[in-house]
């Protein structure tokens, strides 16, 4: 579908292309990115994510969200309430972020059994300060921040409530609270400005599977991942462990990937666990032909392109 891209910009530095979170558009010293994302798997945090999950990808460019815009589309015969709910959702992030909302659109659309909210995010950052999926280079090290399927935790802990009857109050409550977790904006413009960082990305649908498989594709590399090296929290292990999910394959936002200049790590390392956000040295950027791999002791497993995302597949079944 990339061949259907319309009239070519010369301004558009980085444009639709796989594995790339976000455009950039040249607006003389500086670049303004923009990124537009629906959010359709979660129905009681949907005002929040809708901007974190934006304004992620805004700063794995660089770039600093600064406005914001929404498409609230909702099941017919929704409440006043409900929709102030996911207002007051929305303006807790945005200023969170210091983000300003700037306009939108809502309307009932019958069919929806749940409100879709697609979110736009415009941010912008210096000419030649931004970032790309495609960056990465072999002998880098590739970062991970925070643990695997952080969102898609979150979902399961306050949508499926019901489904996880069988769980302790307290585990659902650390799992349902991981959604406090989702931005990465902090982390992803501290390590920029700290150097050495030539590529970032939100691992999204797909988990990290998918995410590792659109950075190496995007720079054309290869990968080696050590999969005692990536780190779950013991929330999602029990949740994805009772419904039968692989927590590698589970929707992620709220991590971020990096891949970094080895002599770098440890500046990048420090400066993260500075304020107070978990990164590990999850394996190494390859050269191309050496394939994409996840190691597991002797054992070893490509990765990927996921099909499905673990949480939509679980919705299907409720």
């Amino acid at each position: 579908m990339l061949c259907h891209l319309g009239a070519e910009s010369p301004r558009v530095l980085i444009g639709a292309a796989l594995g790339e979170d976000a455009p950039i558009i040249e607006m003389g010293d500086r670049v303004i990115i923009a990124k537009v994302n629906p959010i359709t798997g979660a129905e009681k945090i949907v005002g929040g994510l809708a901007v974190h999950i934006n304004a992620n990808d805004v700063a794995t460019r660089g770039a600093r969200p600064l406005w914001f815009q929404d498409v609230l589309l909702l099941p017919p015969g929704t409440t006043r309430a409900r929709l102030e709910r996911i207002m007051k959702d929305m303006d807790a992030a945005c200023r969170q972020l210091g983000v300003q909302l700037i306009g939108g659109h809502t309307e009932c659309v019958s069919g929806l059994e749940r409100p879709v909210v697609v979110g736009f995010m415009i941010g912008e950052a210096s000419r030649d300060r931004y970032v790309t999926t495609g960056g990465a280079k072999p002998g880098d090290k590739v970062i991970m921040t925070k643990t695997v399927g952080l969102e898609g935790t979150s979902i399961f802990a306050t949508d499926l409530r019901e489904k996880l009857s069988g769980f302790k109050r307290a585990t659902l409550i650390r799992a349902a609270k991981m959604s406090s977790q989702i931005s990465v904006v902090p982390e992803a413009l501290l390590a920029v400005e700290k150097g050495g960082v030539h590529a970032l990305h939100t691992p999204t649908e797909g988990g990290i599977i998918n995410g590792l498989w659109e950075m190496a594709k995007a720079a054309g590399i290869g990968l080696r991942v050590y999969e005692e090296s990536i780190p779950v929290a013991p929330e999602t292990a029990e949740i994805t462990r009772c419904l039968g999910v692989d927590p590698l394959k589970l929707l992620s936002s709220g991590a971020l990937l990096m891949c970094v200049a080895p002599e770098c790590v440890n500046t990048i390392l420090e400066a993260l666990s500075s304020i107070k956000v978990r990164a590990s040295v999850i394996g190494e950027a390859r050269p191309k032909d050496e394939g994409l791999w996840i190691m597991r002791g002797r054992k070893q497993r490509r990765i990927k392109p996921v099909t499905q995302d673990e949480l939509f597949r679980v919705l299907e079944t409720c």
